[in-house]
Order: C-alpha cells, then structure tokens, then sequence
C-alpha cells in the first residue's frame, strides 16, 4: 500500500517477499547489477518456501504439544476446554493439508500466514484457558514463571 506521503507499506512479509518480483524491482535489480530476473524470481520462491516450512514445522509443535502434554493435562484434572483442544488439532491438522495440497508458493504462504497469525494464535487462547484451569502439579508444560525466572526455584 502506498502511503499518502508516496511511501510503500506493506504489513505482510509474504507481501513485502511478493514484491521481489515486480517489474519495478526486477529492472532495478538488473540495473544495478545487484541479481537479474532469473535470480530475484528464485529468492522469491526460496523466500516463501523458507516461511511456509518453518510456519508448517511450528503448528506441528503446536499440535505435537497439545497432544503429548495439554490435553493429558486437562483429562489428568478432569476440567477444561477438552472439546476445544481437540478441535484445535483437527483444525490445525486440516490447514497443513490444505497447504501441503497448494500448488503455488505464494498461495501455499499466504496460506501459512493465516494459519500462524490468525489461527494459531485464537488456538493459542484455548490452551492458555487450559493452563488456567488445570493445577500446577498437573500441568506437564514449564509455566511462564519458570520460563521468565529460570533462577528463582
């Protein structure tokens, strides 16, 4: 988007990755010398891959964590959001496939972005709702206290 004082403001990477290859950037690109056509059209692809890959490798940590440790947690406790989490993996779980199956790089990133900035995180607030309501002593994950004060126990 161009702002009103004729400065480019983009507020996705994907979207700022996607301007690699326009014909502004591609010609000043060669111009300078700096990468020609060929080059900057692959930075953009690797670029995209990289961020769809590590976003895909992150909700698989997520789904693995709630798997193995919030939701043994919350059936240990016999209360929270159970329902909940399990829907969060089926939903997690269904928008990897959904980008494993897209053909597009740019697509299977925007894809991605949706699912790490958006998705996630609204999932985020349904373990978080667990971890307030299971005991300490059932909570399998270090809680936030010992993560910030590895010092202090």
């Amino acid at each position: 988007m161009l702002t009103k004082s004729g400065v480019w403001r983009i507020d996705s990477g994907v979207e700022a990755i996607k301007c690699l290859g326009s014909e502004k950037n591609l010609a000043l690109f060669d111009k300078m010398g700096v990468m020609a056509k060929d080059e900057m059209l692959a930075r953009e692809v690797s670029l995209h891959d990289h961020y769809t890959g590590t976003v895909v490798m992150e909700a698989g940590s997520f789904c693995d964590m709630v798997n193995r440790h919030v939701i043994p947690s919350v059936k240990a406790a016999g209360q929270g959001p159970l329902a909940g989490l399990v829907d969060a993996v089926k939903i997690i779980t269904k928008a990897q496939e959904v980008i494993h199956e897209t053909e597009n790089h740019y697509e299977k990133a925007c894809l991605a972005r949706v699912l790490r900035l958006e998705t996630m995180v609204e999932l985020r607030k349904v373990c978080d709702a667990a971890e307030e309501i299971v005991p300490a002593d059932l909570w399998t994950l270090a809680s936030y206290k010992q993560l910030l004060f590895l010092d202090s126990h």
